[in-house]
């Protein structure tokens, strides 16, 4: 949207007519300030059009960039969430580094090219009304880059080091609400608060180094204009009263190169929307290039399950800590329906068993059998649905009682209230005003 050269165009005519009869004056002022009210309109439907584009290409691009991100996560081993389950940047890239991008995207990509339109147009009409009054805008220009690219170098280095402060004060508040059990039977309440609170200082302290280099840039460059447009009018009255130039020349050139150094201002102000979309964009698309897991989503499945179990000469460590054997040489037989409780000293690796035969992990070395057979080469869908898995504390989801006993698997809801029956949880449930719709919060 080219606003400030067109009012430019329209003021250069009105300038060259002050010289004629009063009368004709006031006409021609008149057909150009209604053409003023429909360059106006314009204006509005054409900015209308342009903010609402960019928004709907925003919020598609980041659409497609969350989707593609959780679902390069969902596929990661279980070793991956080892090594970055607990750290807040998993969770503030899908939520807060989204929407950093989504703003670096939106309309700030459009005021951007038109205050850029913006300025070299008024350039253009500077030039061609005045070129000694342009000159002065174009001279200054350099240094207003400069004080953009400076501060802009700044605000890169802060904008990194911001948003690592924010992701380890979201690491340290996930942390503290996860393991609150653990928190409030240490009563170390005081020192999570302590250290959050010490992680959300840095992230004061980059704010207020960030405020004072961009007031620096700001004002530096409004400073520079402002010396400029004095300039500008020293200048002119000489060339007026030398009579090298017209006062609507003159006038013309001026506004023209203002509205030139306000598009350049106003378009340097996304820089800094644009650096931390641009960071935040790296850390996204760094987790999505990132491989997918090597499970076996085409093996094979069994006929039918008969439920033997077989460890055979398993070494097994975590990727996140493999200097430290879990198991070693480990041979264990279970045979079908046989109830097994396995028994031993901390850290022997009994907490490993059931995350080898999941197939969360995959041994070192060594083989987990099924009924004779290799899980590796087993369907990995097929063979987690083959087995039920209730750990000492259940986790929860926000969905109904119903659907969290059926999760998993389809089941009917008489096979629902069975199950529940079995867990002598009927009872209970059926007495909740909801029953098994009940929603778990």
């Amino acid at each position: 949207m080219l606003v400030g050269p067109s009012h430019n165009l329209e003021f250069t005519t009105i300038a060259h007519q002050a010289q004629g009869a009063p009368c004709a004056l006031f006409l021609v002022q008149a057909s150009l300030a209604l053409t003023i009210v429909y360059i106006a309109v314009g204006v509005f439907v054409a900015g209308w059009i342009e903010v609402s584009c960019w928004i709907l290409t925003g919020e598609r691009q980041t659409a497609v960039i969350r989707s593609k991100y959780v679902q390069v996560l969902l596929n990661q081993d279980m070793s991956f969430f080892d090594t970055y389950g607990n750290n807040g940047d998993i969770v503030s890239q899908v939520l807060s580094d989204v929407l950093l991008i989504q703003s670096a995207l939106s309309e700030k990509v459009g005021n951007y090219i038109h205050n850029m339109a913006t300025f070299f147009s008024g350039l253009v009409i500077g030039f061609l009304n005045c070129w000694q009054i342009a000159l002065i805008t174009l001279a200054s220009g350099p240094f207003i880059v400069a004080a953009g690219g400076i501060s802009n170098i700044f605000l890169h280095r802060l904008a990194e080091n911001i948003q690592d402060a924010y992701a380890e004060a979201a690491s340290i508040a996930e942390q503290a609400v996860s393991y609150i059990r653990t928190l409030y039977a240490f009563t170390n309440e005081t020192l999570a608060k302590y250290s959050y609170a010490t992680s959300l200082q840095a992230t004061l302290r980059y704010g207020i180094l960030i405020s004072l280099v961009q007031g620096l840039g700001l004002g530096f460059t409004y400073g520079l204009a402002i010396c400029s447009c004095a300039l500008q009018l020293w200048v002119g009255r000489f060339l007026v009263t030398h009579g090298k130039a017209h006062g609507g020349e003159i006038v013309t050139a001026l506004f023209a190169v203002i509205l030139s150094g306000l598009g350049l201002n106003q378009a340097a102000t996304n820089f800094y929307s644009f650096e931390q979309g641009r960071i935040a964009a790296y850390r996204l698309f760094e987790m999505i290039s990132r491989s997918f897991s090597t499970v076996n989503h085409d093996g094979n499945t069994l006929l039918s399950v008969q439920g033997t179990i077989e460890f055979r000469n398993v070494y097994f460590s975590y990727l996140s800590r493999p200097e430290i054997p879990i198991l070693s040489g480990f041979y264990l037989t279970v045979p079908a329906k046989k109830a097994v409780a396995l028994v031993g000293r901390n850290g022997s690796g009994k907490s490993s068993i059931i995350p080898l035969m999941e197939r969360f992990y995959d041994p070192t070395l060594g083989e987990v059998l099924l009924d004779g057979e290799n899980i590796k080469n087993l369907k990995m869908e097929w063979l987690r649905s083959q087995i039920g898995l209730v750990t000492q504390e259940p986790a929860l989801l926000s969905l109904s009682i119903q659907d969290n006993i059926a999760y998993g698997r389809s089941a009917t809801l008489d096979q629902i209230e069975e199950a529940a029956k079995i867990a002598h949880a009927h009872t209970f449930i059926s007495s909740l005003e909801k029953g098994y719709e009940t929603q778990v919060i």
